[in-house]
């Protein structure tokens, strides 16, 4: 009998352990994570210096959370570019930062810089392109964001690391700031008309456009 005990309370611990680590992943309980949209200050969807991709007056708004050190927001890169094209004049795509890794920041105050220049997408491209070279985990390499960008035609005097953080480091910490209010938590983190995803990939995003533009 004593054994049985054991066992009973040794499973619901376990339980209880993998509901927690649900709940952390999800940012909270299913309920919270429903009702996160009621309070949401539509200004912290989008700033003046935020990049917007596709035709900038389309009805149905991507914002999407991205960190530019992330595997899986590299991942969804082309996925996303397929969809804006897919839904040419439909729908635009507005990024946003969420500096999540060591060397985050300063690629996101890079592309910054590269968006000044008119450089953006190509930027974007490159630095999930070459992520493995720059970003990997046992032995990162910021310095390689540079030589990157200067491929482009990036303005080398401009890639300073001291000149972008100081210069463009404020856009990024207005970003994060937004994204904490709007419970991001993971990158990356897609809002569509306002409404946050619960998952990411081809399928959860188109079907999400496809309601939104039900919608209009």
């Amino acid at each position: 009998m004593k054994r049985n005990k054991l066992f009973v309370a040794g499973v619901l611990g376990i339980a209880l352990i993998i509901f927690g680590g649900l709940v952390l992943f999800n940012g909270g309980s299913p309920k919270q994570n429903q009702d996160t949209t009621a309070a949401i200050d539509p200004g912290r969807f989008i700033k003046p210096h935020s990049p917007i991709k596709g035709d900038p007056n389309a009805k149905v708004t991507i914002v999407e959370f991205l960190d530019p050190e992330c595997e899986a927001c590299r991942a969804m890169h082309p996925i996303v570019n397929r969809l804006l094209s897919e839904y040419e004049g439909r729908v635009r795509l507005v990024i946003r930062y969420m500096p999540l890794h060591g060397n985050s920041r300063l690629a996101a105050a890079a592309l910054e810089e590269a968006r000044e220049q008119g450089k953006f997408s190509e930027a974007l491209d490159i630095l999930f392109e070459r992520q493995s070279q720059w970003a990997d985990h046992a032995l990162p390499r910021p310095e390689l964001i540079a030589t990157f960008l200067k491929e482009i035609g990036v303005d080398e005097k401009s890639l300073d690391n001291s000149n972008l953080l100081s210069k463009h480091g404020w856009k990024v910490d207005l970003d994060q700031a937004d994204g904490v209010q709007l419970g991001v938590r993971l990158t990356p983190t897609f809002f569509v008309n306002g409404k946050p995803l619960s998952e990411i990939g081809y399928a959860p995003v188109k079907n999400a456009i496809e309601a939104a533009l039900r919608e209009l």
